[in-house]
């Protein structure tokens, strides 16, 4: 047996699957046991993102051999795709740290997809944004920002587009709007979208 020593019973990750965020809160519980000779505890938690929280008895004493519970509680609210959320518990003397984690699929609701695709184009396609600040920039100097473009008719699948914009000598001075232009594919066709960059050029 070693000195101060937390492990988890059964699983450290544990996979949620596929979850809708119309849903809400989804928390999990994971047993800690005590492996080691000598009581210990838990002083501290912490988790990977603010829409994550832990919870567990703060300097309650495990005794060796004796058990701890500690859940994980992960709010979806906003979010969208793949997780993995993670929290974290400081324990013993050394303050060792124990990682655990919840992974899945959040579906996101149609209220939320609204708010991070506002701008419509079709019924079947709509951008996070169509037009992109890119604040003051020099002659030689390149700045790149990515349209995501969210396919209705795909099962809502989001891609991830790139627009990249330098300043070349030819470019005037101050404050420019460039248009950009992008593609995509709608039902097999291409199809072109423009997006605005707005730039001071010094």
């Amino acid at each position: 047996m070693l000195a101060d020593t937390l492990i988890v019973i059964g699983l450290a990750t544990v996979n949620l699957g596929t979850i809708q965020e119309a849903d809400g809160v989804k928390q999990r519980t994971f047993w800690l046991r005590n492996a080691g000779k000598s009581t210990v505890t838990i002083q501290q938690g912490y988790t990977s993102c603010g829409c994550t929280t832990i919870h567990f008895t703060k300097n309650k004493a495990i005794a060796s051999a004796d058990t701890a519970a500690v859940t994980l509680r992960f709010n979806p609210r906003g979010k969208g795709g793949e997780f993995e959320e993670m929290g974290t518990v400081v324990y013993g003397r050394d303050k060792k740290r124990l990682n655990l984690s919840m992974v899945g699929t959040c579906v996101t609701s149609e209220e939320t997809l609204m708010r991070q695709f506002p701008i419509r184009v079709s019924d079947d396609l709509r951008l996070s944004a169509d037009r992109f600040d890119l604040g003051y920039m020099r002659v030689g100097e390149s700045k790149e920002r990515h349209v995501v473009v969210l396919h209705r008719d795909e099962k809502n699948r989001k891609e991830s587009i790139p627009v990249k914009f330098t300043v070349d000598a030819k470019t005037p001075k101050g404050l420019q709007h460039i248009p950009c232009k992008i593609e995509t594919k709608v039902r097999g066709r291409r199809q072109t979208l423009t997006v605005i960059l707005d730039v001071i050029v010094k």
